[in-house]
């Protein structure tokens, strides 16, 4: 069996708990919750329990990590947007009946007018 890890990191839609591995007289592994890391970063102290600096400095490698993970996933994801949306276009002109066109014209328009709208403001922010 592989070496217990000293901190187990349970991933939260947003952010993620952080545990203390203990084992007890019993040989039983335990998981102490002793933070919360926030989807800024920030580490947050649960209770009386504070990690020690071994423990922040594995809490800021895990960070670290996840971080990176999560880059790659968002662009993996903007690159499968990219082709469900040019598959899309090419499904609607190539094989969808003018009916069904019709009955969803209005839904359709309105997302890809929010989704162009959410693009100009985050351009115009960044700018």
């Amino acid at each position: 069996m592989p070496d217990k890890p000293d901190l187990f990191f349970r991933r939260r839609e947003r952010g993620a708990g952080v545990y203390r591995v203990e084992t007890g007289n019993t040989g039983r592994m335990d998981l102490q919750q002793i933070a919360i890391v926030k989807p800024n970063g920030e580490v947050k102290p649960v209770g009386r329990h504070e990690p020690t600096e071994a423990e922040q400095a594995l809490i800021a490698d895990w960070i670290s990590t996840e971080t990176a993970r999560q880059n790659a996933r968002d662009a993996a994801r903007m690159d499968r947007l990219l082709g469900e949306l040019n598959m899309a276009a090419q499904w609607l002109q190539s094989e969808v009946p003018d009916s069904m066109i019709a009955e969803n014209a209005q839904d359709l328009l309105l997302s890809i007018h929010d989704l162009r709208s959410t693009i100009v403001k985050r351009l115009a922010k960044n700018t």
